[in-house]
């Protein structure tokens, strides 16, 4: 199992920030350009237990499909997806939101396995978790720009 986090400070409200992350629409704005995004189904607004489905393209060759529920969900606190179907053998992600001074912190937590046993582990190490830091580097980039404003 790995573990990845991530966190930004962004200059708007807490239920702003909640709000923008609980509209998986919202996944096409903070993309990059190199990201497809297809949102199969969407159940809004989002509560415990919703489903998502996507088809998530990558330089227009790699499609995955995604299948997630939100497992947690607690009004601008937390949201948390657990993967039901995709790329990995386990994904559990979750956007954290903390108020402080008037600013709010947005932190991305992941715990994912890769599948393949060693093979997984190896690619792990040559690129996924360099694919997952960037992704969510720019994400982040891009959220801050978009909610601040």
């Amino acid at each position: 199992m790995y573990h990845f986090e991530k966190s930004v400070l962004i200059d708007c409200s807490v239920e702003k920030a909640f709000l923008f992350h609980t509209d998986t629409n919202n996944l096409k704005k903070i993309s990059p350009s190199s990201v497809t995004v297809d949102i199969r189904k969407i159940e809004l607004p989002m509560k415990i237990d919703s489903e998502v489905e996507l088809v998530i393209t990558q330089f227009g060759i790699f499609k995955s499909r995604w299948k997630v529920k939100i497992a947690k969900y607690i009004t601008n606190e937390v949201v948390g997806d657990l993967m039901l179907k995709g790329p990995f053998k386990s994904w559990y992600h979750e956007h954290r939101f903390k108020e402080e001074h008037g600013k709010i912190i947005m932190t991305d937590y992941i715990d994912y396995e890769l599948p393949l046993g060693l093979l997984g582990n190896i690619a792990n190490r040559l690129f996924v978790k360099k694919i997952i830091t960037n992704m969510f580097e720019f994400r982040h980039k891009r959220t801050k720009e978009v909610l601040e404003n």
